[in-house]
């Protein structure tokens, strides 16, 4: 199966989801409204990567009796897609601090 690439909205969900799970220990699932404010994008936005991340099976979108999206748990599959992208994260930041030492290096 190919991997399905993610815009930068997908990983900081993916992120926040993966950072609110670990807060809560698991216990307390994610509110919608708590990551609208945290990610403070436009809230359309991110309820349309909210359902393309659904629909990947990554996220469950818990709703209202009238539709609403109230609380959001990331899959089994979406932990480890959360996982991925913070061990990227981290290896491009590792990345990016070992070319300034290399750069400061240079300039000395």
């Amino acid at each position: 199966m190919a991997t399905q690439r993610l815009s930068h909205l997908h990983r900081r969900i993916l992120q926040w989801l993966a950072a609110d799970h670990q807060r809560t220990r698991g216990v307390i699932v994610s509110s919608h409204e708590e990551l609208v404010k945290a990610l403070r994008g436009d809230k359309g936005n991110i309820s349309r990567s909210l359902r393309t991340l659904e629909a990947r099976g990554w996220i469950v979108i818990g709703r209202s009796p009238g539709g609403k999206a109230q609380h959001l748990t990331l899959t089994t599959e979406g932990h480890k897609r959360a996982t991925e992208v913070a061990k990227k994260l981290l290896l491009r930041s590792n990345t990016l601090a070992d070319y300034a030492k290399l750069k400061e290096g240079c300039t000395a």
